[in-house]
């Protein structure tokens, strides 16, 4: 499982390095204590993400609602509100030299998180089915998207942790996006030409080797930005430290000729035009640039 605090990135602009570390600092503290509490195991914290373990996925499940039903009524140091995203896979893991977990089922728990919204908390459906008592939550349908390396779509649900939201059963998003007809987005990327439509309505970018298009660079981040289609329409949500860049085609783009920057936002694209991942795209090489066109 892994619980990444949201925004983190604009914790550290709005309020500077002290107090905004203080706050990542509690907030992982205080994930980490309710994993425990439910006989999970800490693996590592990387700047604002945790990476945990468990033996059973009903106790991930326990961890993560309690989790959530915290943050949203406790702020944390300097009464700042924090949200955090929560995704979880179960299945067999190999561990290293150094007991640090690796594989497919590490890669799919993060590809899970990265296509999480804050506040929420998503599993794999398969992961779901193997909780001996499920009918004690309430689930919804959240996604279904194409995970590289499996044949099969990866399908994913929301547990409801908030009581006040369980009214809603289904995402009807989701169950419009898998009638889109045809190719929307073609993608460029070095030697890589990719189509996304009616199999792919998330594709996700980053550094990460569970990404669908990964990115040979520094500046990318595991999970850096997802590419979603939401009622016939492309979105670019980016969840980075450094950023996304976008500069569209030619009449559209800014007065200086430069790209604008996208941080932990979401902005619709239409028409054509590239991508900067880590980077403007006045700067990128070929190996974080992405040139994209919308049909």
């Amino acid at each position: 499982m892994f619980a990444d605090v949201s925004g983190s990135t604009q914790l550290y602009e709005r309020l500077g390095d002290t107090m905004a570390h203080e706050c990542i600092a509690e907030s992982l503290q205080r994930i980490v204590r309710h994993v425990k509490q439910n006989r999970g195991r800490l693996i590592e914290t990387i700047g604002d993400e945790a990476m945990v373990t468990f033996a059973d996925p009903q106790d991930a499940i326990h961890a993560a609602c309690a989790i959530q039903r915290q943050f949203s009524v406790e702020p944390v140091a300097g009464g700042q509100r924090v949200k955090v995203r929560i995704g979880f896979h179960f299945g067999p893991i190999e561990y290293d030299a150094s007991q640090h977990p690796f594989g497919d089922t590490v890669n799919v728990a993060a590809r899970v998180v990265a296509l999480c919204e804050a506040g929420r908390i998503i599993a794999t459906r398969d992961s779901l089915n193997r909780v001996t008592n499920a009918g004690e939550f309430t689930l919804r349908s959240y996604q279904r998207t194409r995970v590289k390396g499996k044949s099969e779509p990866l399908v994913t649900d929301e547990i409801v942790w908030d009581n006040e939201d369980s009214t809603s059963l289904f995402n009807a998003t989701q169950n419009t996006q898998v009638k889109i007809a045809g190719p929307v987005m073609y993608l460029i990327y070095r030697d890589q030409n990719i189509a996304l439509g009616t199999d792919r309505v998330s594709f996700v970018v980053g550094r990460g080797p569970e990404c669908d298009l990964v990115i040979d660079n520094a500046l990318a981040s595991r999970a850096h930005a997802r590419l979603e289609i939401r009622w016939g329409e492309v979105y670019l949500v980016d969840h980075s430290t450094n950023g996304t860049y976008l500069r569209l085609g030619e009449g559209r783009r800014e007065p200086n000729g430069g790209s604008v920057r996208l941080h932990r936002r979401e902005l619709l694209l239409t028409g054509k035009g590239e991508i900067g991942i880590g980077t403007p795209v006045e700067n990128a090489g070929e190996s974080c640039l992405i040139q994209f066109e919308i049909y």
